[in-house]
């Protein structure tokens, strides 16, 4: 099973599928981020085509689905 939980993170920590607001608007990446020659700075792609090069130390809250861990013992 599977349930969405809210994260407070920096932008390099972004995962694919993480939903986000970015510049006013919501954002789902479409991959995890990487570096860019930028220092200091991710690439994230969105699923909905757009990209954007922010710093890898901005905060960000995502909503990110997790599975649920069951106790198997």
């Amino acid at each position: 099973m599977t349930h969405a939980t809210q994260l407070n993170i920096t932008a390099h920590d972004i995962r694919r599928g993480d939903v986000f607001t970015l510049h006013g608007h919501e954002r789902t990446a479409a991959e995890s981020t990487w570096p860019t020659a930028l220092r200091g700075h991710v690439y994230v792609s969105f699923t909905d085509g757009g990209h954007a090069v922010i710093p890898a130390g901005r905060p960000v809250t995502v909503t990110r689905t997790v599975a649920d861990v069951e106790d198997v013992a």
